[in-house]
């Protein structure tokens, strides 16, 4: 069995339609290119979609991310195995390729059809070196076998000391800078624009991650004469760096160690990106590979793999929601400690070592710049600027109303600073407002780590709240905090104080007696935007009750057997998610939206909902919303 050396995420584009009685094909695993991640499949992955859908050779489509590629960070040093005196890392392609086989394994797949594009390509032949029985079928596209030259190493590895060293994403961007030779697309605005976009969503740590592997790779045309098999060989007819003079003699190799199902394509009019340049031959050419397996694979094997699958699926429908967006990050409340701070001369509070400062102002937090544009929000991780609070005890320590304590977690504490409160004279707020980058929390929140996203998601809370509570509810005096921020306490009478307001909701996911489910469009949303029903709990009501009523109001469905299924804080200003499952009663599934909240619903099998988000149909929510964690508990696996 292969061992999980790297978190490996697993993405799911299209899933097969496989009749009960029959046997699921082996599933075709994209492996992505460098310097990006597997958002440089997705027009391939649409284009072969629509060839695989109704067709007798369906398989199911995923994807992966490499350490260090997205939102998966690199992996940590003392899992990378054996690292060269220059600083390659000459283990961690080979443990790549044994995670992500092992990723496919947890998927519930034994076998499975593998194509990897450019240093994609470099982590399959590693798999297919090393776990050929797990070898359904290969798809080498814009990729070599040869390990770096010296020179070609060198400049490798240079190139990750220069990002990490700087921060900066400069050694990669000339991917996205179109040459003389070059395709007409990638010459195109389109593909600037988007690429570039692309490698902004990396960070310069992962970049310098998968260089450092990449240099230590070994030679591979050993492996391409063991491949049994079915393979296809992938080339651009631009590409400067794996021409088709470059590729055909890897499909020859093929041939020579006795492959009887090999097929060469050229790419017309591309480069080294032909998934994204040319996807439509890209997937042509694909189909024709995934129907020569389909015809050589040995299909029991896989049956029995998908039946335990399916049965784990259903199982974990009905449990807890367990890994909850904004709830993840181990925060100690210590409320004991809010009333020793209530009291306490903040200026000597905050130079105690274990005191640490974030800021917020008006739904937004103060992130650390990472040598990036601010205007990063997606798929690249971001961090909370923490300040030690000896720093900026003198200055920020007389603010009283402007201080909450929010917890702590692993010994540190956390105090949340909220700048509205503060004179801009102030010399550290005129810094803070120019040294970081002042981000809405719902914007960046699925881009932090957990401990940043829950000491965040509090910090915006209590600030939030503070600013709709400013003045005393009975009399109308003002307001001052307390109890270190969780209380307001009025200014003119001691005994009016009020606590932190926070506004229950329901969110529930509604299926069938055919286990379909029903999304739907609010009108306050993008079209194309669908998630499952929520509202408000009103006075006087149960949850239970709320979640009938809404989903009657809104959709004219009946529902019945509502289960609670976990809940989630949403500091959007300030609701409690409380999430339950539900069950369309018999004969009322028929929709009828209201019209004033809902523009649109409709029930979706697994397969209906996989081939519409494939098409770019439909959008899920947020990865930070207990609602995607609902959709893909349903599903049995990650869809974002």
């Amino acid at each position: 069995m292969a061992l999980q050396y790297f978190d490996i995420p697993v993405y799911t584009y299209h899933r097969a339609l496989t009749a009960s009685s029959a046997p699921e094909n082996p599933p075709l695993v994209l492996i992505h290119a460098f310097p990006v991640d597997h958002h440089v499949w997705d027009e391939t992955a649409r284009a072969l979609t629509s060839l695989l859908d109704g067709s007798d050779h369906d398989v199911t489509v995923l994807a992966v991310d490499m350490p260090g590629a997205g939102v998966n960070p690199p992996a940590d040093a003392d899992v990378v195995g054996e690292v060269a005196e220059d600083g390659a890392y000459t283990e961690a392609m080979d443990r790549l390729a044994e995670s992500i086989v092992r990723a496919v394994e947890g998927c519930g797949y034994e076998k499975a059809i593998y194509a990897g594009i450019s240093m994609g390509g470099y982590t399959t032949l590693s798999l297919a070196r090393q776990f050929p029985d797990a070898l359904a079928g290969v798809a080498l596209c814009d990729t070599k076998p040869d390990a770096d030259s010296a020179e070609q190493r060198a400049r490798r590895l240079a190139a990750a000391e220069l990002a990490e060293r700087d921060a900066t994403l400069a050694p990669v961007l000339h991917f996205a800078e179109p040459k003389d030779g070059d395709s007409a697309f990638k010459k195109s605005s389109t593909f600037i624009e988007q690429f570039r976009a692309w490698i902004n969503a990396q960070t310069p740590a992962g970049i310098a991650w998968r260089q450092r592997m990449a240099a230590g790779r070994r030679d591979e045309w050993d492996t391409l004469r063991s491949i049994s098999a079915p393979a296809a060989i992938i080339s651009g007819t631009r590409d400067d760096s794996a021409a088709p003079d470059v590729m055909r003699p890897m499909a020859q190799a093929l041939v020579d160690g006795g492959n009887p199902h090999v097929q060469f394509t050229e790419i017309l009019d591309s480069g080294h990106f032909t998934s994204f340049e040319q996807p439509e031959q890209v997937a042509r050419a694909l189909d024709e590979l995934i129907q020569t397996v389909v015809r050589e694979a040995d299909a029991p094997a896989q049956r029995s793999s998908h039946s335990a699958l399916q049965q784990l699926q259903d199982l974990r429908v009905s449990e807890p929601l367990r890994d909850v967006p904004l709830t993840l990050g181990g925060v100690q409340w210590n409320v004991e400690k809010r009333e020793e701070l209530g009291e306490a001369d903040w200026c000597e509070t905050l130079k105690s070592p274990d005191m640490h400062v974030i800021f917020v102002h008006n739904g937004r937090v103060a992130l650390a710049k990472d040598g990036m544009s601010p205007s990063v929000t997606t798929g690249h991780q971001r961090h909370l600027a923490v300040v030690p609070g000896s720093y900026v005890s003198d200055e920020v320590g007389v603010y009283r109303n402007a201080l909450s304590f929010l917890g702590s977690v692993d010994g540190q504490s956390f105090v949340a600073v909220d700048v509205s409160r503060i004179a801009l004279k102030v010399e550290l707020i005129q810094k803070a407002v120019v040294q970081y980058d002042w981000i809405n929390l719902r914007e960046v929140a699925s881009l932090l780590s957990a401990r940043d996203a829950q000491l965040a998601a509090i910090a915006v809370g209590l600030e939030r709240w503070h600013s709709k509570a400013l003045y005393c509810g009975y009399c109308g005096a003002r307001n001052r905090l307390n109890h270190a921020g969780w209380a307001m306490k009025c200014s003119e009478i001691p005994t009016h104080e009020g606590f932190p307001r926070i506004e229950p909701s329901m969110i529930v996911r509604i299926t069938d007696a055919q286990d379909r489910i029903l999304l739907q469009n609010n009108l306050a949303w993008e079209e194309g935007r669908y998630s499952v029903c929520s509202g408000f709990v009103e006075i006087g009501e149960s949850v239970e009750h709320s979640v009938c009523r809404e989903v009657f109001e809104e959709l004219g469905i009946h529902v019945e057997n509502v289960h609670y299924l976990g809940s989630q804080p949403w500091p959007y200003p300030g609701a409690l998610m409380l999430a339950y499952e539900a069950q369309a009663e018999e004969g009322s599934v028929h929709i009828t939206v209201d019209h004033t909240e809902v523009r649109d619903a409709q029930w979706f099998s697994r397969d209906e909902l996989m081939s519409a988000l494939a098409r770019g149909q439909v959008h899920l929510p947020g990865v930070d919303s207990i609602a995607l964690r609902m959709i893909e508990q349903w599903y049995g696996a990650t869809l974002r």
